[in-house]
């Protein structure tokens, strides 16, 4: 018989160490989820999977993640969310054909979700498809036309492509939205002075108030920045988290102890 009880306090622990920064910490309460629920609870084995994949993620250990978030793939393999991120984690290790492939599952499975129509056009047009990958993220910002990294990767896209005044009304538009934005501060000034602007914006400091700006959470259907981490060196890893297990409810309605299923409110800073 299948400790629930003790599953659910596994759960809480790792989420609260995952929540709190101890993410090594996290990662060894979830593999004693795995080996707690064994054969008997395959549904917590995958949040547990997922939980070490996302966590590795914002680790930057890719070989963990990829390995966590393929096992929890096996047991769910039309998760969206799962192949997203599966494509995060092969564009950080530079697979163009398998980052592609994941990304276009995702979007097979959630075609009008715009942060997954932002990840797969930054992927597409990282991997030298610029003009795919523009009008996907076109597609994104037309889903929602406010969203500030959006348009901070549209103007790093349009510049790429020496489109400098589209560029920079993408990201005056960002900077608009998001005033706090170090990447959209640091974009603003790099495509001024690529379009040769007489008084381009300044250099914008590595260090200051702007890094201390709330990074966002997949739940607010907010691309990771990992998007633009050819252009920015201030990476940072986003929350993961969905709001419901997958049609199976026994965890008396307690919030934050469960990785995540309902990702309409699923970066910021991992592609």
């Amino acid at each position: 018989m299948i400790e629930r009880d003790e599953l659910k306090r596994l759960f809480r622990e790792a989420n609260h160490q995952a929540e709190t920064h101890q993410y090594e910490s996290a990662i060894s309460v979830y593999r004693d989820v795995i080996t707690l629920a064994g054969d008997d609870d395959p549904l917590a084995v995958e949040c547990a999977q997922w939980g070490i994949g996302e966590v590795s993620l914002t680790l930057g250990n890719y070989t963990l993640a990829l390995e966590a978030i393929e096992s929890a793939l096996v047991l769910n393999p039309d998760e969206a969310a799962y192949h997203f991120h599966l494509g995060i984690v092969y564009t950080r290790l530079g697979s163009r054909s398998m980052a592609l492939k994941a990304m276009e599952r995702a979007y097979e499975l959630e075609p009008l979700k715009p942060k997954v129509l932002r990840g797969y056009g930054w992927t597409l047009h990282r991997f030298g498809e610029a003009g795919h990958g523009i009008k996907m993220l076109l597609a994104a910002l037309a889903l929602k036309p406010d969203d500030h990294r959006t348009l901070r990767d549209l103007g790093w896209a349009f510049a790429s492509e020496a489109r400098y005044r589209e560029s920079m009304v993408c990201l005056e538009r960002s900077q608009e939205l998001d005033p706090h934005d170090l990447r959209t501060l640091s974009a603003l000034s790099t495509v001024a002075r690529m379009a040769g602007a007489d008084n381009p914006p300044p250099p914008v400091p590595a260090t200051g108030p702007h890094i201390f700006a709330i990074d966002d959470d997949w739940d607010d259907d907010d691309l990771d920045d990992d998007a633009d981490d050819d252009f920015r060196p201030d990476e940072g890893p986003e929350d993961l988290e969905k709001d419901s297990w997958a049609g199976e409810d026994w965890i008396d309605g307690e919030e934050g102890i469960k990785p995540e299923e309902d990702w309409e409110n699923l970066d910021d800073d991992l592609l």
